[in-house]
């Protein structure tokens, strides 16, 4: 399977064609008050046809200033639309729905307000759809490079999510993508998209994505290119870490997509397996070298994944830490897979499950 991404990764295109597309850009904040100045000023940077694009908030019953610093801003710059999200609806998927609804645009991008990006983002995005036949574009996310140990590991955990959803749509068998760095027409959103049916909380990227692969075959790519990295900041501390991982997580359960519940077992049944054999081989020696077999073929499979992902990344200080990993990741991915099922997450201050 991962020999499979790998041949996807290096499929992936990063040739710029630019575009005149009208643009808009389809954000929903709930206390973002640090983070709306930083996003505005990226957003209003770039280097994009300013007739061509706008910038859609939605505001998701914020709780602190976000509201007021909007409307601030809004009247400051014209390419601004910020909205209030309904007093009866609530959540992320609802308040993108009314922003799309709201746009005038052919393509839509989302990111989130804690993201950042260089100025030629939207040109390069937008480029792949200069092919007729893309409906959908997931592009590259990164965290912010720090000295922390802690995020050295998120960050090495989450390139390897982002370099297999990368891989997977290589060989045209999409299963993940993230929503802080995603483009899609217009016409085929409001065209395939459940939301106002949809009572699952998290997913507003991944289950887009099935529904686009589902009904338009083919018709997905990864932006595999520099310019269209997004930037965002790994959790501070463990709690967090474990939340957010939860609700990455339990989305999994309402896949309806074949390939991405078949990855799903088999990435939890090889780490299951890890933990098998390390009990059984204190009770039968010989089981031992099976335990250290598979870890063998494991690792190596990992770091012959990995390696290129980092250096497109530009985080090959991260190839050090993928051996310690091999003997923690097979009781996190394992743990994580079970809790999910069952344990509340927070987000925004709401607690919630799926």
């Amino acid at each position: 399977m991962v020999f499979l991404f790998l041949i996807g990764w290096f499929k992936n295109n990063s040739q710029i064609d630019r575009s005149d597309y009208k643009l808009s850009v389809v954000i929903a904040v709930r206390n973002e008050e640090k983070n709306i100045l930083r996003l505005i000023k990226n957003l209003k940077s770039q280097d994009y046809d300013n007739n061509l694009y706008d910038v859609i908030i939605i505001d998701d019953h914020s709780e602190d200033n976000s509201w007021k610093i909007l409307v601030e801003q809004a009247s400051l710059w014209s390419n601004l639309i910020v909205l209030k999200q309904d007093p009866q609806l609530s959540g992320k998927k609802m308040a993108i729905l009314k922003g799309v609804k709201e746009s005038n645009s052919d393509i839509i991008l989302t990111t989130d307000a804690d993201c950042s990006f260089n100025k030629n983002w939207l040109t390069t995005m937008s480029s792949y759809f200069k092919n007729k036949k893309i409906n959908l574009v997931s592009g590259p996310v990164n965290y912010i490079n720090s000295n922390s140990l802690f995020k050295k590991i998120q960050t090495l955990e989450f390139l390897s999510l982002i370099g297999s959803a990368a891989g997977a749509i290589g060989i045209n068998k999409p299963i993940l993508c993230n929503g802080a760095n995603l483009a899609y027409r217009k016409k085929i959103f409001l065209e395939i998209n459940n939301y106002e049916s949809d009572n699952i909380v998290s997913g507003d990227d991944v289950f887009l994505l099935h529904s686009v692969k589902k009904r338009f075959p083919n018709s997905i790519l990864f932006a595999k290119n520099q310019d269209a990295v997004v930037l965002t900041d790994a959790v501070n501390n463990i709690s967090n870490f474990f939340n957010q991982r939860i609700r990455w997580s339990a989305k999994s359960i309402h896949y309806k997509d074949v390939d991405s519940i078949l990855v799903a077992l088999i990435v939890f049944l090889t780490n299951l397996s890890m933990i098998i054999l390390g009990i059984s081989s204190c009770f039968k020696s010989e089981i031992f070298n099976q335990l250290i077999l598979l870890f063998l073929v494991k690792t190596f499979i990992d770091f012959v994944f990995l390696i290129p992902v980092l250096l497109f990344f530009n985080r090959q200080n991260l190839i050090k830490w993928i051996f310690p990993l091999q003997f923690v990741y097979p009781f996190y991915i394992t743990l994580i897979s079970i809790f999910s099922n069952f344990i509340h997450f927070n987000w925004k201050g709401r607690k919630r499950n799926l």
